[in-house]
Order: C-alpha cells, then sequence, then structure tokens
C-alpha cells in the first residue's frame, strides 16, 4: 500500500524531473534556457534566474523546517535575489530536489500532520510539501510564457 509520503514523492519527482501530467517538468522548461536568455523579463516580471532562485530559497525554506528549524525564514533578500549567474542558479534549484527528495524518503506519514509555523501562518507539513509543488508550477509556467518570447 501506498503512504502519502510515497505519493508526495511521486508528485515532487514528475513534476520536477519528467512525465508530469499537465506538461513539461520543471527541468524540461529548464533545459535549454542559455545564459543570456535566463536573463530575459517580460514587462514588470521577474526575469528567468530570479524565478528559478526565488523557487530555490523556498525550496531551502521547506528544506531547513524539515529538518526542524522552525526560526529559518526566506527575507526580501534572499525571495527574488540578484542572480547572474545561470549554472550555479540551476545548481541550487537541482540540489534542493535532490536534498528534499533525500529527506522526505524516511518520513512517516504521521510527520505530515505537524505544524508548520511561519510569520502569521499555521499549517502542516502536508500542505507545505504540497505547496512547494504548486509553487514550481506556478513559477515555471511563468518562465514558460517568458520563454515563448526569447
Amino acid at each position: 500500500m501506498d503512504s502519502e509520503i510515497r505519493n508526495i514523492l511521486v508528485l515532487l519527482n514528475s513534476t520536477f524531473e519528467k512525465n508530469a501530467w499537465h506538461g513539461p517538468s520543471v527541468k524540461e522548461v529548464l533545459q535549454d534556457i542559455n545564459p543570456q536568455q535566463s536573463l530575459k523579463r517580460l514587462n514588470n516580471t521577474h526575469s528567468i534566474i530570479e524565478l528559478v532562485s526565488h523557487m530555490t530559497a523556498w525550496r531551502l525554506f521547506v528544506i531547513q523546517r524539515l529538518l526542524g528549524d522552525n526560526a529559518y525564514a526566506v527575507n526580501d533578500q534572499m525571495n527574488f535575489p540578484s542572480e547572474s549567474d545561470w549554472k550555479k542558479a540551476l545548481k541550487g534549484l537541482y540540489d534542493t530536489q535532490a536534498r528534499l527528495v533525500e529527506l522526505l524518503e524516511p518520513i512517516p506519514d504521521t510527520r505530515l500532520t505537524d505544524v508548520v509555523s511561519h510569520e502569521s501562518f499555521k499549517y502542516t507539513f502536508y500542505h507545505l510539501l504540497h505547496g512547494i509543488i504548486h509553487h514550481d508550477l506556478y513559477h515555471v509556467g511563468q518562465i514558460a510564457l517568458i520563454k515563448k518570447t526569447l
């Protein structure tokens, strides 16, 4: 019988790596963007590299909360960092994916009901883990739109 953590891992991996039900995965959208293109932005939007760095910042938030660091926060500077090294930005995103999967594999389903506090919000790890998947897909959709203009 599948556990809920296993189901979340399947979603996390498929939406990030390949075989996403909705279309291109995060990696598939990012795979052929070059450093110059990563700096591209549409009117009043963040650049592709800024969006990738933002995705990484919030994945780090999830990782730190899973590790028990309840004080960890994403500050304004981390939220949409000024990044110009595309290779480094991609590595950060890919490394956080690997770390997130590594941390989730041994976690029991009972941990999903533990409460996570962030600023004035309280939610469970279940919501946080689904939230990071939704967050990635929201921003990869923005990246796909920017990419269409390249």
